[in-house]
C-alpha cells in the first residue's frame, strides 16, 4: 500500500435505514371502533347494511382475526428494521475504530518523522560546522604553508651553500693530505668528514623535497612543471654532445636519475645495514656499479635490482613515494593471520616496456573491491586499528606523485592456487622413487598431501635410510602451464640444506627441505602461503620521452 493510500481518511457513510411507521394497524384499529360504536348507539341498522346473517354474526370474530394478522406483520416489519438499523450502528462503530487507528498510527508516524528531522537537522548542522572549521585551517594552513615556504628557501640556500663550500674545502684538504701526509689514519678522518657532510647535504635536500611538495597547491601539477623543466634540459644534454659541447655548467640540476640509487637510498632511511650502505657509496664513486643486478635478503625485505634506464626528475619523489608504500608493506605484514618464516616484504625494479618497474608485496589481508577504488583518495586510511589510525595520506601523495611523473600505480590482490607436483627422490644407490602430491587451500590454509592419501598436512614428510643425491619436481603439466622440472643437487649429505622456490621470484611458493640424522635421511616439502597485495609502479624512463 502506498504512503498516499495508508494516510487517506476512511469515508463515513450516511445512515439510511428505513424506520417503519405502524399506519395499517392504527388505521384498522379506529376503523373497528367507528363500527362498534355505531352498532350500539343503533345509528344505523346493520341488519339493513347487510344482507348476509353470517357476516353480521362473526363480525367481532373477523375483526379479532384482522387486527392479530396486522399486529404480526407490524412485528416483522418492525424487526427487520431494527436489525438492519443494529448493523448500520455496528458498521458507523467499526468505521469510527478504524478512523481514530487510522488517525494514530499518523500522529505516531508523524512524530518519527519527526525525530528523524531533528536528527537529520543536527546531523547537516553539525557537518556544516565542520565544513567550516575545516575550511577555515584550511586557508590558515595555506598562509603557513606560504610562509613556511618563503622561509625555507632562504634558510636552504643558505645550508645547501654552506654544506658545498664544506664539501669543496674538504675535498682539497683530502688531496692535500694524501699528497703531503705519510698518516692514513689523518686521512681517513677527512674522508669520513666529507661522507658526513655529503649526508648532510642529501638529507637536506630531502628534507627540502619534502617540504616543497607538502606546501605546493597541486601536488600532481606541481611536479609535472618540475618534470617539463628536466625533460627541456635532458634534450639539451642530447642534443649538444654531438657538437662535443660542455653545457652541464649551465644546468644547475641533473635532469636525470638513477631508479637504482633512489631505491637504495629509500632503504638507507628504513634500515642500517652496511651491504646496502657500500652500495650507495661505490655507486655514487662508480655509478657505473648500478648496471650490475644486485639482490639483498634479510629478516624484513627481500630486494631485487635490475639494470634500469634513468629517469627524469627529481629522486627525492621517488625517495618519497617508495618510503610510503614499504612503510605501508610493513604495517600491513604484520597482520597476516598465519605467519611464515619465510615471510618478507617483497620488492623489484626492472624495466618493462619503456618504464621502470617497482613492485612491492607483502603477504598481508586481501584488498576488497570496494576498498581498492578508494585507498588512493585523501582522507582514506586502511589502517583502523586501537593504536594505530592512518591519516589517508600516504597512498594520495604516492597517487599524484605517479601521476605527476605520468605513471601509474596499482594494487593487486594474489591469490592461491591449487596445483599438482611430482616429487622424485634419487638416493645415493640410483634408486628412484616418485611421489605425486597436490596442494591446496583448506580453511585459510595451505595444505599438501599424497595423492594416494586422503589426509591433508602442512607438511609433506619422507624418511630415507639411505642418503639422497638429487630432488626432482615437476610441475603436472596442464593448458595453462607447461611442464617445468626444478633440479636440486644434495651438495653434502651430511649438511642440513633448504631449497625455495621460485628462486627468483619475491614470491616463494614452496620449500623444500633435506635434513640428516645418523641412520635416516629426512626430506620435507612445505608449501608456503602467497595470499597478499602487490603495488605496482610503472614511470616512464627518460629515453621513452626522448623517443615519444
Amino acid at each position: 500500500m502506498s504512503n498516499s493510500q495508508s494516510t487517506e481518511k476512511p469515508q463515513l457513510r450516511k445512515p439510511k435505514g428505513k424506520f417503519y411507521f405502524p399506519w395499517i394497524t392504527i388505521a384498522s384499529s379506529l376503523g373497528f371502533v367507528i363500527l362498534q360504536g355505531l352498532s350500539n348507539v343503533n345509528l344505523i341498522k346493520l341488519e339493513q347494511l347487510i344482507a348476509s346473517n353470517y357476516i353480521i354474526q362473526n363480525f367481532s370474530s373477523m375483526a379479532i382475526l384482522t387486527i392479530s394478522m396486522t399486529l404480526v406483520f407490524e412485528y416483522w416489519l418492525f424487526s427487520r428494521s431494527k436489525n438492519k438499523t443494529n448493523q448500520l450502528i455496528e458498521q458507523q462503530h467499526k468505521e469510527v475504530n478504524l478512523y481514530s487507528q487510522s488517525k494514530r498510527k499518523q500522529q505516531q508516524r508523524a512524530n518519527q518523522y519527526s525525530d528523524h528531522t531533528e536528527k537529520l537537522k543536527g546531523f547537516i548542522a553539525d557537518k556544516l560546522i565542520e565544513y567550516m572549521d575545516f575550511d577555515e585551517k584550511f586557508i590558515h594552513f595555506k598562509g603557513i604553508a606560504a610562509e613556511v615556504r618563503h622561509n625555507g628557501v632562504i634558510s636552504y640556500d643558505k645550508i645547501t651553500t654552506a654544506l658545498n663550500k664544506a664539501i669543496e674545502q674538504q675535498g682539497f684538504l683530502t688531496l692535500y693530505e694524501q699528497q703531503n701526509s705519510d698518516s692514513n689514519e689523518t686521512n681517513q678522518q677527512t674522508i669520513d668528514a666529507l661522507v658526513d657532510y655529503q649526508s648532510a647535504l642529501d638529507a637536506m635536500r630531502y628534507l627540502w623535497a619534502l617540504l616543497d611538495l607538502s606546501t605546493a597547491d597541486n601536488l600532481s601539477m606541481h611536479i609535472g612543471n618540475q618534470l617539463i623543466d628536466c625533460e627541456e634540459n635532458y634534450y639539451r644534454l642530447q642534443l649538444d654532445q654531438e657538437k662535443s659541447l660542455d653545457i652541464t655548467q649551465s644546468i644547475p640540476v641533473s635532469p636525470t636519475f638513477e631508479p637504482q640509487l633512489a631505491l637504495l637510498t629509500t632503504f638507507s632511511l628504513l634500515i642500517h645495514e652496511v651491504k646496502l650502505n657500500n652500495r650507495i657509496t661505490l655507486a655514487k664513486i662508480n655509478p657505473a656499479i648500478l648496471q650490475e643486478p644486485f639482490y639483498f635478503e634479510n629478516e624484513q625485505f627481500r630486494i631485487s635490482i635490475a639494470p634500469t634506464p634513468e629517469l627524469l626528475g627529481n629522486p627525492n619523489h621517488i625517495i618519497l613515494l617508495l618510503e610510503n608504500l614499504i612503510k605501508n608493506a610493513q604495517f600491513f605484514s604484520t597482520k597476516s593471520r598465519f605467519k611464515q618464516a619465510t615471510d618478507r616484504v617483497g620488492i623489484r625494479l626492472e624495466p618493462h616496456h619503456g618504464s621502470a618497474r617497482f613492485l612491492i608485496y607483502n603477504r598481508g589481508p586481501l584488498i576488497d573491491e570496494d576498498t581498492q577504488k578508494d585507498i588512493f583518495k585523501l582522507g582514506f586510511s586502511t589502517r583502523r586499528t586501537k593504536e594505530h589510525h592512518g591519516k589517508g595520506l600516504g597512498l594520495f601523495f604516492a597517487k599524484e606523485i605517479v601521476t605527476g611523473y605520468q605513471g601509474s600505480i596499482s594494487a593487486h590482490n594474489i591469490y592461491e592456487k591449487p596445483s599438482q607436483l611430482i616429487l622424485m627422490i634419487t638416493l645415493l644407490d640410483d634408486t628412484q622413487i616418485c611421489f605425486p602430491i597436490e596442494i591446496n587451500t583448506i580453511e585459510d590454509k595451505i595444505h599438501v598431501r599424497s595423492m594416494f592419501e586422503q589426509t591433508w598436512m602442512k607438511e609433506f614428510k619422507l624418511t630415507f635410510e639411505a642418503a639422497v643425491s638429487h630432488i626432482e619436481v615437476a610441475n603436472a603439466p596442464t593448458e595453462d602451464t607447461p611442464p617445468k622440472t626444478l633440479n636440486f643437487e644434495v651438495l653434502d649429505t651430511d649438511t642440513k640444506q633448504e631449497w625455495l622456490y621460485p628462486a627468483d621470484s619475491l614470491i616463494k611458493r614452496w620449500l623444500v627441505s633435506y635434513q640428516p640424522q645418523k641412520k635416516h635421511f629426512h626430506i620435507s616439502f612445505k608449501p608456503l602461503s602467497i595470499a597478499g597485495v602487490e603495488f605496482e609502479i610503472k614511470l616512464p624512463t627518460a629515453e621513452s620521452h626522448l623517443d615519444s
